[in-house]
């Protein structure tokens, strides 16, 4: 199965922006990390004062802990830090939460899993983000064993076993394992009162393990309840010939306004379709993929990125700016350009004063899972301008194991085993501070995801950077030093 597909699977619900029919609106007052990409789900902290020119080793370590195997970030709120793991014995996941500003453990919940070998790219741990609440925990590990913890103690609210609702993903453990299947990578992002999940089983003739099930063609979306776990309805339709599926799950898509009621837009089946929250019936949708494309995953790279303005991958590879007014009646989406600039699959963009940045593959080697050489400089960073596509630098260097995420006019980035500060400059590449060495795990052969661990995104709250590396949990103290005089004149 072609990785590039795969990848972009994994990246869902990066929702920058909002215009008037969203219902992810930013927080600009929020300091927390509570979910995946963040307070406004676009990479991005709405943060000032941090600090823009690193020492000569890195800013300043404030912990360190260590963890199990994980390609998850960290999620932060108030004192809570929250994370899933893959425990050292390979058949346990635990869920924990600790303070933020010590390290210190205060809950945390372990269950038994399958095998590693039964789902594909073991290696990577638990992939799904765990998201806070004010009174709750909302996670999911690899095998689809979701649930709900109390945020003060972890007690369990409830628990559900996502999987059982698809033939194929448990059919795939009871036949011992298959490895087209990535298992579960999306977030649990609730919408109001529901859960979204995007199956997408099949589609793919390519793989035999596919063809041998009775969802081989079709695409499915689950909503379940946040207070019970339970699943309230299921979308589903049989997938138009030549359509692949990335033989995971993912989860939710973008919340919309339509017509006066509460929807979602989710991209599949080479459709933006909009289904109804209440039942999930589809009231719309629009055909954005040919014949011959094959279409970004569970709208892995459905944003809003301006009034009306959406940007994806139609075709799998290509960038694309959408206009819709959703706000209409019968929305008549317009693709205002297409290109190269950035692979959303590698690591979702960071778009800052209407720039895009965002990572490319320079030498794709095919015969890796990670599209890039173990070892070797692939990837480039590239800053494009939003409105229009035109590529305004590219910046070559960049290794497999990549993430970034951007604060006070800065982008953090993760490459491999450094993390570099850059300035949102879409003048030039500009590198304000640099740390080293930050693990010793090398990248090893083409077949091996280790190199992906470096994949979970530098996360900003109150000051503090937080670095999941293979083996640990880095706390990084980002505040920016005031002279007295400085201090005096702000208060």
């Amino acid at each position: 199965m072609n990785m590039k597909y795969i990848l972009a699977a994994i990246l869902f619900a990066c929702n920058p922006l909002a215009n008037a029919a969203d219902k992810t609106p930013a927080n600009p007052q929020s300091k927390d990390w509570p979910n995946w990409a963040g307070p406004n789900k676009n990479c991005t902290s709405d943060e000032k004062d941090l600090l823009k020119n690193w020492p000569k080793d890195g800013p300043k370590v404030l912990w360190r802990i260590k963890v199990g195997t994980g390609s998850n970030h960290p999620s932060v709120a108030g004192d809570d830090l929250c994370f899933g793991q893959l425990d050292e014995d390979s058949l346990h996941e635990t869920f924990k939460c600790v303070s933020a500003a010590t390290g210190k453990e205060k809950w945390a919940h372990t269950y038994e899993v399958p095998p590693v070998y039964t789902v594909g790219w073991g290696e990577l741990g638990v992939r799904a983000t765990p998201t806070i609440t004010e009174k709750n925990v909302f996670a999911v590990g690899t095998f689809g064993n979701g649930f709900c913890f109390e945020r003060p103690t972890g007690n369990i609210v409830w628990k559900s076993n996502f999987r059982e609702q698809s033939p194929y993903l448990d059919g795939s453990l009871k036949n011992n394992g298959n490895l087209e299947w990535k298992g579960f990578n999306g977030s649990i992002l609730p919408v109001g009162d529901k859960i979204i999940m995007f199956y997408w089983q099949g589609g793919n003739p390519a793989i035999p393990a596919w063809a041998k099930t009775e969802v081989s063609d079709k695409m499915q979306v689950y909503a379940y309840s946040t207070i019970t776990g339970k699943v309230v309805w299921k979308f589903e339709e049989t997938c138009t010939q030549g359509t692949r599926g990335p033989g995971l799950v993912t989860g939710t898509g973008l919340p919309i306004t339509f017509n006066k009621e509460e929807c979602m837009v989710i991209h599949g089946n080479r459709q933006w379709k909009i289904l109804r929250l209440s039942d999930g019936k589809q009231v719309w949708n629009w055909q954005c993929s040919g014949p011959n494309e094959a279409p970004a995953w569970a709208s892995g790279a459905l944003k809003p990125v301006g009034p009306n303005l959406y940007m994806d991958e139609l075709n799998g590879w290509q960038k694309a700016l959408v206009e819709c007014d959703f706000l209409q009646a019968d929305p008549k989406p317009k693709i205002l350009w297409t290109g190269n600039q950035v692979h959303e699959a590698i690591t979702p963009p960071v778009i800052m004063d209407g720039h895009l940045y965002g990572f490319w593959v320079d030498n794709r080697n095919e015969a890796s899972e990670l599209g890039g050489s173990p070892g070797k400089a692939s990837f480039s960073l590239r800053c494009t301008e939003l409105k229009t596509g035109k590529l305004q630098w590219s910046q070559p260097g960049f290794f497999m194991g990549l993430s970034m995420s951007g604060a006070d006019g800065h982008i953090y980035i993760r490459s491999h085993q450094t993390l570099t500060l850059i300035e949102a400059n879409p003048k030039a590449y500009v590198v304000k501070g640099r740390a080293e060495k930050l693990h010793d795990l090398k990248n090893t052969g083409p077949r091996s995801q280790k190199g992906l661990l470096d994949w979970s995104m530098p996360v900003i709250s109150n000051g503090r950077m937080f670095i999941r590396t293979p083996g640990e949990i880095i706390c990084f103290d980002i505040r920016e030093s005031k002279s007295p005089a400085a201090a005096q004149k702000n208060n």
